[in-house]
């Protein structure tokens, strides 16, 4: 799998790493994870990308997970607003992405999605502190943890 996700339950973040070729399997299986009941769901998200990421995934297929991956955020928790900041996209994926904010505008007060260069930048959006990835649970866990 080319991404993985962490917990920092202690500031309330869920942390996505991508790596390698992105396929939309792995838009499938972010999905998956959103809809885990033990996910959660009231986290802001950070999604991260390393700079040999690629991606084989088509303008389609990336709205339809846009919509979907709303739609779950919305069903679990209406009341809570969320956001959700892209750190680092590759550019041949940053346009694609950059039509996402056109879906969920902030005037609906469901999810802000912003675009940021330095993890920093982002960190500071959220209002969080820095994060250590390596350190943090692994979700879900594995069984040896």
């Amino acid at each position: 799998m080319p991404f993985s996700t962490r917990i920092d339950h202690p500031q309330s973040l869920v942390v996505f790493h991508n790596t390698g070729q992105l396929l939309r399997e792995d838009l499938d299986s972010v999905l998956t994870l959103f809809r885990d009941p033990q996910f959660p769901a009231s986290y802001d998200l950070v999604t991260l990308f390393d700079a040999d990421v690629s991606a084989d995934i088509d303008h389609k297929a990336l709205v339809d997970h846009a919509i979907e991956r709303q739609r779950t955020l919305q069903e679990r928790t209406p009341e809570q607003a969320i956001k959700s900041a892209f750190v680092d996209v590759p550019a041949g994926l940053k346009p694609m992405l950059e039509l996402w904010p056109l879906f969920f505008p902030d005037s609906q007060g469901d999810l802000s999605i912003r675009f940021f260069d330095a993890m920093d930048d982002a960190l500071a959006w959220l209002d969080r502190g820095p994060v250590d990835f390596d350190a943090l649970p692994q979700f879900p866990s594995s069984p040896t943890e």
